[in-house]
C-alpha cells in the first residue's frame, strides 16, 4: 500500500468524476450570462447601473492618488500577460504532478472562455460607460468584462483542479481575487456592474465544465492503468 505523496495523488485521481450536475451547473452559469447580456442590450436597469457607476467610480483630483493606484494595480493583475503567466504556471504544476489531462484543460478552457467572451462583446455591442472619465485605457466593447471572465476561468479552475485539501478555502480565495479584479473595473469607470457579473458567470461556467472534463478523463485514464485481476487455480496438496 502506497502511503506517500504519489499514493495520495493517485487516490485523488481515482475518485469518480464529478456528477452530471456539474455540467448542468456550468451550462446554467453560461446561460445566465447570455440572459444578462440580452437584458443589458435592452437597457433593462440602465438607470440603476448608471447611478451605481456614478456613485462608486473613482475620480482624479477627488479620490486619493494612492487609492487610485491601488485599484489600478488590482486591475493590472487581470491583464492578459499576468493572467496568462498564472495559467501556464498552474498547468505546469499539474503536469509536474503527472496530471497531463488536467494540465491540458488548464491551458485550453480559460483561453476558450476569453475568446468566446470577445465574441459575445460583438454580439451584444454594448458601449462602455461614459459616466466618469476612464482611469484605464480601453478599446473594446463592454459586455461581458474580459478581465472578469478570464480571471474567474483561470483561478477558479486552478482551485478546483489543484486543491487536494481545504478545497473550499482555495475556491474562496479564487473567488475573492476574481471579485477584486472585477470590481476594480467598475471603480475605474470602464465597465458597467452587469458587464462584470456577466464575465464572472461566463468564466465560472467554463471553469466548472473544464473541471468536470478533466476529472472524467483522469478517471478513464486511471481505470485503464488499473491491473487486470486474473484467477489462478488452487494449488493441490
Amino acid at each position: 500500500m502506497n502511503d506517500g505523496p504519489d499514493g495520495a495523488e493517485n487516490a485523488v485521481i481515482a475518485q469518480p468524476p464529478a456528477s452530471r450536475g456539474m455540467l448542468v451547473s456550468g451550462l446554467g452559469f453560461m446561460a445566465l450570462a447570455i440572459a444578462l447580456g440580452l437584458l443589458a442590450s435592452l437597457k433593462v436597469g440602465f438607470a440603476a447601473e448608471r447611478s451605481a457607476v456614478k456613485a462608486i467610480a473613482l475620480r482624479e483630483h477627488v479620490t486619493g492618488d494612492i487609492v487610485i493606484a491601488l485599484v489600478q494595480w488590482v486591475s493590472w493583475l487581470g491583464e492578459p500577460a499576468q493572467r496568462s503567466l498564472a495559467m501556464v504556471g498552474f498547468a505546469g504544476l499539474l503536469y509536474w504532478r503527472n496530471r497531463p489531462w488536467a494540465a491540458l484543460v488548464m491551458v485550453v478552457a480559460p483561453p476558450f472562455a476569453g475568446a468566446t467572451s470577445s465574441f459575445l462583446k460583438e454580439v451584444f455591442s454594448r458601449a462602455r460607460p461614459e459616466v466618469v472619465p476612464h482611469l484605464d485605457t480601453v478599446t473594446s466593447l463592454s459586455f461581458p468584462s474580459g478581465h472578469a471572465t478570464n480571471v474567474m476561468a483561470i483561478y477558479l479552475l486552478a482551485a478546483l483542479l489543484l486543491a487536494q485539501v481545504r478545497r473550499p478555502l482555495w475556491i474562496g480565495l479564487a473567488l475573492l481575487l476574481a471579485a477584486a479584479i472585477g470590481t476594480s473595473r467598475v471603480l475605474l469607470g470602464v465597465h458597467w456592474p452587469s458587464d462584470v457579473l456577466g464575465g464572472w458567470l461566463w468564466g465560472a461556467g467554463f471553469a466548472i465544465i473544464g473541471f468536470r472534463l478533466a476529472r472524467m478523463k483522469e478517471a478513464d485514464q486511471n481505470e485503464k492503468r488499473s491491473p487486470i485481476l486474473t484467477s489462478r487455480p488452487e494449488s493441490g496438496a
